[in-house]
């Protein structure tokens, strides 16, 4: 190519006036091209050996003084590196490079914790195309009898978790000591969880574990990691419970909630959603307010009942038309884990609620009543009958 350009550049003079009409675009394409061959093709090719990251990654007690790393095969992969940390200048260091066909490493002895990560290459000419490093995992040695030894099994004691889009819960996880230990007080040594999604656009979890829908309905998986390497997950669903709710046993409501939902169904989901994400936004608050109108019907009151007060402005004007226009005593009660529509007539009221969580998981929001149904998920109603008899 070098030999070819200036052969073309020498033609173009042989023609004095043809190359002093056309020099800065003859010169344009030739820095063009030369930049494309300089630049652009090299980070092609190395585009094209693009290696995957090693998944799967794990470190265990080996032979009682050794620790072994493993991890799952890279496709294409020519080679990996172990890397380990030091605390001496706290940084990693390279301890290890085994060929494609390997799919683990043990180290020399040792008593310490040691922490690992492992990266896959890929020759290309001369060069080595290198993978992201795969995530830490660490471990200690130990006897069969040891006091501390390393994380076992980890399991969620639920398998799949029916979410609201807008919900903040942490599930049960309980983890194991590693079932190679003799003792059966054994402890482990290091019991920190990490937490990651796969969809964060549908759920993410922090470093406690508590997953928050994030207002899109979908599915995803919550990992949980241990020390080692050991992983375990569970399935999340996030659906829109509060909004386009299709109602069942209408007809069998008292005629006051047949109303409600039958002329405001629309805004009583909309308040439904918003306290809602309010509570997920901020959970473990404990809040609970009532909202009614004013003695001049003008404008929302709320009272705080329990707790701090809930922000409702961006809701207020849906409360006060609904407030206003139903034609009968109504309030709106939050309570933590559901909102309360209470429509009152004389000594007796009837509620349609919305639970914010799974309702066969959370009775204990909801009263004890006469007359209670389920009429939709996430939504009952109850008639208490005349208070006092």
């Amino acid at each position: 190519m070098k030999k070819i350009l200036p052969v073309i550049i020498d033609d173009f003079r042989t023609d004095k006036l043809l190359y002093g009409t056309y020099k800065k675009e003859i010169l344009f394409i030739f820095y063009t091209m030369l930049f494309f061959l300089i630049v652009y093709m090299p980070l092609t090719a190395q585009a094209k050996t693009k290696i995957n990251t090693p998944t799967k990654v794990r470190v265990c007690s080996s032979e009682s003084k050794k620790l072994k790393v493993t991890w799952k095969k890279v496709k294409k992969a020519d080679g990996y590196q172990i890397y380990e940390y030091k605390k001496s200048n706290k940084k990693f260091k390279k301890v290890a490079d085994v060929d494609g066909k390997t799919r683990s490493w043990k180290s020399q002895n040792t008593k310490k914790v040691h922490t690992y990560k492992v990266r896959a290459y890929k020759k290309s000419g001369k060069r080595k195309v290198y993978s992201k490093f795969s995530y830490t995992v660490s471990a200690k040695p130990y006897k069969r009898n040891a006091k501390q030894v390393n994380a076992g099994r980890l399991r969620f004691k639920e398998d799949v978790l029916d979410l609201s889009v807008h919900q903040c819960l942490t599930p049960t996880l309980k983890i194991k000591a590693t079932r190679y230990a003799a003792n059966s007080r054994a402890q482990i040594y290091d019991s920190t969880i990490r937490w990651y999604s796969s969809d964060e656009t549908i759920a993410k979890v922090d470093r406690n574990g508590a997953i928050t829908t994030q207002g899109k309905e979908g599915s995803c998986k919550i990992y949980a990691r241990a020390h080692n390497g050991n992983v375990t997950w569970i399935k999340v669903y996030a659906e829109d419970y509060a909004t386009n709710v299709k109602f069942e046993n209408v007809p069998a409501m008292l005629d006051d909630m047949q109303n409600l939902i039958n002329n405001y169904q629309t805004d009583i989901e909309q308040i439904a959603a918003y306290f809602e994400k309010n509570q997920a936004e901020h959970p473990n608050k404990n809040q609970e307010m009532i909202f009614m109108l004013s003695d001049d019907r003008k404008e929302v009151v709320g009272i705080v009942d329990k707790g701090e007060t809930i922000y409702y402005r961006n809701v207020e004007d849906v409360m006060l038309r609904v407030l206003q226009s139903f034609p009968g005593d109504m309030e709106i009660i939050v309570i933590d884990g559901a909102v309360r529509f209470r429509l009152w007539s004389g000594s007796r009221y009837v509620e349609l609620n919305y639970v914010f969580q799974n309702i066969d998981d959370f009775e204990d929001v909801i009263d004890e009543s006469i007359y209670d149904f389920r009429t939709a998920d996430r939504w009952t109603y109850f008639y208490t009958g005349p208070i006092g008899d």
